[in-house]
């Protein structure tokens, strides 16, 4: 497909996977929902319908902590902006208004705030609105522009702020913020791409994904033990994995599996790394999972004519 030819969504260029995984087919019964293992084929695919359907790029979508809202970003108006509509795809509405725009939201806990990146007065910086488009106000700044994306996310508690931070085209690295003092914090930093931290529902973990121990050249999904700075990795398949998502209840995790030639697919796997399986089989791609607080379905950004659009997925029939 020829626009995954280009980088895809972010960082990554479009590598895709098409290896089938070696362990027994399982299927997972949790939260009162049969899922199928992961080699299900694409006539037994999961119910999909859009909830954007427009000539530009909607994407990065997430659910607010009651379910009853979405945030996405779209560059509709010839920029990035960040855009609120209801579940249903309805009742749509503009946050940011700057010309600066904004980029990759996400959800301040208790859901009556938004978390979003902008670079301003050539300065990168974390921005928090509240979903009536009032109460803007600067919560962190780099004192620099980035061009690597932020991928910010408040902690459950909402007293800290996973980041990542671009320090060269092969060195992405992960940092702690805490709004008590203003402090900054490694959480991950080497000299190879560590990206997109997302927090557990305890608090006490981080999900990323990470080429260190790959030579920089394909991404794994792994676990961080904020206590221990302990990690454990979740996934050893042949080619990148990434843009992983936790289930609301910490027991599944939700992520894209690719491989060069072929394109990207939402997988789910338990949280430790075992029964993975394939949930999307599209003619084009899809990225960026993100669950509903009941389980139940999952948004994506899929790649549907020449554009981005906000999917969502049913995992029950």
């Amino acid at each position: 497909m020829q626009s995954f030819k280009t980088p895809f969504l972010f960082l990554l260029p479009c590598f895709l996977f098409s290896a089938q995984p070696s362990t027994p087919a399982m299927a997972l019964y949790e939260n009162n929902i049969t899922i199928q293992p992961y080699n299900t084929t694409a006539s037994d695919t999961f119910p999909e319908r859009n909830l954007t359907n427009h000539p530009a790029h909607d994407r990065y979508a997430s659910y607010s902590p009651d379910g009853h809202w979405i945030v996405f970003e779209s560059d509709r108006n010839g920029k990035w902006d960040i855009f609120l509509m209801d579940a249903q795809g309805g009742q749509l509405t503009q946050l940011t208004t700057h010309s600066a725009g904004g980029r990759r939201p996400s959800w301040r806990p208790g859901g009556r705030k938004v978390l979003f990146e902008t670079t301003r007065d050539n300065a990168t910086a974390l921005f928090e609105i509240n979903t009536d488009g009032t109460g803007l106000r600067q919560v962190m700044s780099l004192n620099e522009e980035t061009d690597g994306g932020l991928f910010a996310r408040y902690s459950p508690d909402g007293s800290r702020i996973a980041y990542t931070l671009k320090e060269s085209e092969t060195n992405f690295n992960l940092y702690l913020y805490n709004l008590s003092d203003g402090r900054t914090t490694a959480l991950m930093a080497d000299e190879y791409r560590n990206v997109y931290p997302q927090w557990h529902p305890s608090g006490k973990k981080i999900l990323f994904f990470s080429r260190h121990e790959t030579g920089n050249e394909d991404d794994e999904l792994y676990l961080m033990n904020l206590k221990t700075g302990k990690l454990k990795r979740l996934t050893h398949w042949p080619r990148h994995n990434f843009c992983p998502a936790w289930s609301t209840d910490g027991r599944r995790i939700a992520y894209v599996t690719s491989m060069e030639g072929i394109r990207p697919e939402i997988y789910i796997m338990k949280k430790n790394g075992k029964g993975q399986q394939r949930i999307t089989f599209n003619e084009d791609g899809d990225t960026l999972p993100h669950w509903r607080p009941d389980g139940k379905r999952l948004l994506i950004t899929g790649y549907r004519g020449d554009n981005f659009e906000i999917c969502e997925i049913s995992l029950s029939r």
